[in-house]
């Protein structure tokens, strides 16, 4: 699982149209605001690179992927053509965009659309 917070840590992604997604919402998020993207005020982002991934609970967060979507607490799920974007809501203005491969979601059924 990686944890993008700063424009540098977008390097550590390796599939391009998901760091480029990744690039494009901190572009929108820094202009929507009219500052620089902070993860602290705009939100972050997660990429599930393993199965593994959607049952362990986010750096800092007492809660995974899996419980949040089998409770149904998530802002919103957009189907993309190779993954999956999940919004959870952490705060006021603060919140996680994760970013999950269509296989690994799917193999789990976990989500049912």
């Amino acid at each position: 699982m990686q944890y993008i917070k700063m424009h540098s840590e977008l390097t550590k992604v390796v599939n391009d149209s998901i760091r480029g997604s990744i690039a494009l919402h901190m572009h929108t998020l820094a202009e929507q605001y009219a500052e620089p993207y902070q993860a602290t005020l705009h939100g972050w982002f997660v990429v599930c690179e393993h199965d593994a991934d959607l049952l362990e609970p986010f750096t800092g967060l007492s809660f995974s992927l899996s419980e949040k979507l089998q409770l149904g607490e998530v802002e919103f799920v957009d189907k993309k053509q190779d993954w999956y974007e999940v919004y959870i809501l952490l705060n006021d203005n603060e919140g996680i965009l994760i970013y999950v491969p269509t296989a690994i979601l799917e193999r789990h059924k976990i989500l049912q659309i």
